[in-house]
């Protein structure tokens, strides 16, 4: 369907229907979208995604059939499963999760990502059928196991809030295995409170017939971390873009992420860290593998403000090109406004290193037993310090990956 009919025939799924200022804000944001008004020149959202691509879909939503879960697999190690974005309310005195109502209206209005030009939070904003609220209480120290499921042909427009609340440290780890034919536009609101620290790892594996727009806007205040590493295995289309506001000082944010591309498959990459605040440390780098026509784009920046002194800024990506037909563009950028800072940024992107695999070859390895050492090898470093059973399944990943390969 048009994007027209799209917004007119499925309003009865839209949450906060009956609010004015957002059903303004809606109408307001579906012109801008319809008539193109965008920044065109320097909007990385409109990179490699034309609006025809998003905006012509089959929009279907109906409240889900299957029961979502929370369970608590052993003390503070909860596993939470999602149907067609929608949880099952809980709480407890460590965690409290439950589907935003038509109440939420203020927190939705207050959002980080308002002043984004942005396409896909547009859409997501104007067609929006799901959220949830998550919050993790203070002092709390758990993991979370969230599990992304949906029913077939779905379209999934969700917006979650997360707190992480002062002192508390968190585990969380988000599954999406998707088995269904889908699309999925999900944005992550995140505010992780002072001394609070948050390792969020990804997990994307979906076949080719699902597509998933995963956007997540952190902010960070006094002495608190958050670090996300994003695993991106799918054969469907991934579109990446993760943002973080340093806002206290003395806080750190890592944006991180690999992905793994074969076939015609293509993904899209972005991560922005604003440093607000002195004595702050960010790190953005990605790693890509791709082979036969596959293409990606990573788009890195770092903002430095005037009152973000004694500022630690990195960014790095690299890509191995394992075909002459595959491609990776890389565009890293640093605008600071401040002169005490260390900052830096570099890429790196080419075929896999000859005198490596001749090295390796002349040791008596066949050519594909080569390759796979020297991709392993690529992300090595990333698994070092990561929880064994993520580190595990991370491995599980790259081997079927490295099988997929030698079958082309």
């Amino acid at each position: 369907m048009t994007l027209e009919n799209n917004f007119i025939h499925h309003s009865k799924e839209y949450i906060f229907l009956d609010n004015e200022t957002l059903s303004n804000h809606r109408e307001n944001t579906y012109k801008k979208i319809f008539q193109k008004n965008y920044d065109r020149k320097n909007n990385e959202s409109l990179k490699n995604i034309t609006i025809s691509d998003v905006s012509k879909f089959n929009y279907f939503y109906k409240p889900t059939k299957t029961n979502p879960t929370v369970s608590l697999i052993d003390d503070l190690n909860y596993k939470i499963k999602l149907v067609d974005g929608i949880c099952k309310n809980y709480e407890d005195e460590y965690i409290e999760i439950r589907n935003i109502t038509n109440l939420d209206f203020k927190i939705f209005l207050n959002q980080v990502n308002n002043n984004l030009d942005d396409i896909i939070i547009d859409f997501n904003k104007i067609f929006l059928n799901s959220g949830i609220f998550f919050n993790i209480k203070s002092d709390t120290k758990l993991k979370i196991r969230l599990v992304h499921d949906t029913s077939e042909n779905f379209t999934v427009f969700q917006n979650n809030f997360i707190n992480f609340n002062k002192n508390c440290e968190v585990q969380l780890e988000d599954h999406f295995n998707l088995t269904n034919n889908s699309i999925n536009n999900i944005n992550y609101n995140i505010h992780v409170d002072e001394k609070a620290v948050v390792k969020h790892n990804i997990f994307q594996n979906f076949r080719n017939s699902n597509k998933l727009y995963l956007t997540s806007n952190s902010v960070c205040e006094k002495k608190s971390s958050y670090h996300q590493n994003t695993y991106n295995f799918s054969e469907g289309f991934v579109r990446n873009f993760h943002h973080a506001h340093l806002n206290g000082e003395y806080s750190n944010a890592s944006l991180k992420g690999c992905f793994f591309l074969k076939n015609k498959n293509i993904c899209s990459n972005k991560t922005n860290i604003i440093h607000n605040a002195v004595n702050c440390v960010s790190d953005q780098t990605y790693k890509g593998i791709l082979n036969a026509h596959s293409k990606a784009s990573y788009y890195s920046n770092t903002f430095v403000s005037e009152n973000a002194q004694k500022t630690e800024g990195y960014q790095l990506s690299k890509g191995i090109l394992l075909t002459d037909n595959c491609s990776f563009f890389s565009k890293p950028e640093l605008r600071i406004f401040a002169d005490d800072v260390k900052c830096s940024h570099g890429s790196t992107i080419g075929p896999v290193d000859e005198s490596a695999l001749y090295y390796l070859r002349s040791r008596g390895m066949s050519k594909n037993e080569a390759m796979k050492m020297i991709i392993s090898s690529f992300i090595e470093e990333d698994l070092l310090n990561l929880d064994k059973n993520i580190a595990k399944e991370i491995s599980n990943n790259l081997s079927d990956y490295l099988k997929s390969l030698s079958n082309d």
